[in-house]
């Protein structure tokens, strides 16, 4: 009898299975990173979607705002904030459909000089292009039923992708002020962290009550630049005039994702003079906070995820247009 063969045990080699670990690692990591694909792109299509259904919700709002507005000339209601006064150029400039001026009493979007993080251009090796651009930081549009205030999504931005003059970009943001009246009670209410702000306002006494420079108008450069006596150094105050018993919709909260507007441009309404009734036109770009969005470009895309430290996928930037027929009596 053979003991030595009796005690004999069969097995893998080390080289099985070195061959085997190796096997399984390799279908580890293809697992992995497919699942992060699968990831990734559901994000981006989600990220996408969202903004585009909340976009569509967007102008469903102003649509609803702008129709239920009366109508009546843009001039009016510029010229009716300065009744009763006598010093000349003030009433007159209110005049025309085609007065600047005269639109100001309805719509206000304000700027500032940012540098967008990136290595090209950067000579001096902070991280920024040197070159700045001007881009929307706020503004207010009065459209006759709801007044809208916002605060673009430059100001909430915390990837660093930005860099403003005034390091603490929370001061840049313009900030509503109001009596708030409940219960009987009046309590005095100021808030800067909103996107989207909402106010029922038949008079437009809002955007009216911001008028300033020369006779009480805005200069070309204070709304094309800069938000001049309206928007100061830090604390940009937007004081609404009466006192309100609903506190100020905040349009863009419902929604799961951080979008915000990077851009919200009214043009010159058109009057029907039959009816007097106005035709809204403008758009707006809504994005998402995080992931780098660039609209100082001729186009509006998110920044490569090599310059940002946030998830790319998370990225996602579409213009809206609209065009809208004040209907109201």
């Amino acid at each position: 009898m053979n003991f030595a063969q009796k005690g004999t045990k069969k097995g893998f080699t080390l080289i099985e299975l070195s061959f085997a670990i190796a096997f399984i690692s390799v279908l580890l990591i293809t697992i992995t990173l497919i699942t992060s694909e699968i990831v990734s792109i559901y994000r981006k299509g989600y990220s996408i979607k969202t903004v585009n259904q909340v976009g569509r919700d967007v102008i469903e709002d102003i649509q609803n705002s702008i129709t239920e507005s009366p109508p009546a000339s843009i001039a009016s209601f510029c010229s009716a904030h300065y009744s009763g006064e006598t010093q000349s150029g003030s009433r007159e400039n209110c005049d025309g459909e085609t007065s600047n001026k005269g639109f100001y009493s309805v719509y206000q979007q304000y700027y500032d000089e940012v540098h967008l993080r990136g290595s090209e251009g950067d000579s001096d090796g902070d991280g920024y292009r040197d070159e700045a651009d001007y881009v929307p930081t706020g503004g207010i549009f009065c459209s006759g039923k709801y007044t809208y205030i916002w605060n673009t999504g430059y100001l909430f931005n915390t990837d660093g992708a930005y860099k403003f003059s005034e390091a603490d970009v929370s001061k840049l943001r313009l900030n509503v002020e109001y009596d708030l009246s409940t219960g009987g009670s009046t309590e005095h209410v100021s808030t800067n962290n909103f996107r989207l702000l909402k106010i029922e306002d038949s008079s437009r006494a809002i955007c009216t009550a911001t008028l300033v420079g020369e006779n009480g108008y805005p200069s070309s450069n204070q709304v094309l630049r800069s938000p001049g006596s309206i928007n100061p150094a830090v604390n940009p105050v937007v004081n609404i005039p009466f006192t309100i018993s609903v506190a100020p919709e905040e349009v863009l909260s419902e929604t799961d994702a951080s979008l915000a507007l990077y851009d919200f441009v009214v043009f010159q309404p058109a009057r029907v003079t039959s009816t007097n009734r106005l035709l809204f036109s403008g758009s707006f770009i809504l994005a998402t906070i995080t992931g780098g969005v660039d609209i100082m470009t001729s186009s509006n895309f998110c920044e490569v995820p090599s310059n940002f430290s946030a998830d790319f996928s998370y990225c996602a930037i579409n213009k809206f247009n609209f065009t809208i027929q004040a209907s109201g009596s």
